[in-house]
């Protein structure tokens, strides 16, 4: 689990540019606040945290205190959770229209 607000957003940002786009969604008002939460240097107010929470599609309760998204997955079989992930994904595109 991550330690900090800007680690996880890190991680976000990082899932996000690798897996689906060229540049992660900056649900921010601007660039250079993204970067300041990014470095940590300051904390996200509360619009932040759920536009964020909204962008990256996990809870601000991971946001803020790390809680797995899926904490269920864990007890599952790698293969079980890959379906399960890919099921969702499947959802969510079927949902969206993508």
């Amino acid at each position: 689990m991550d330690k900090t607000f800007a680690d996880r957003l890190r991680q976000l940002c990082n899932i996000y540019y690798n897996d689906y786009m060229d540049m992660p969604p900056c649900p921010v008002s601007s660039y250079e606040r993204m970067n300041s939460l990014l470095k940590g240097t300051r904390k996200p107010t509360m619009d932040e945290l759920i536009k964020i929470s909204e962008a990256y599609d996990v809870s601000i309760n991971y946001l803020l205190t790390g809680d797995e998204m899926f904490p269920g997955l864990r007890r599952l079989g790698k293969k079980e959770a890959e379906k399960i992930l890919q099921a969702i994904e499947e959802l969510r595109t079927d949902s969206y229209g993508l």
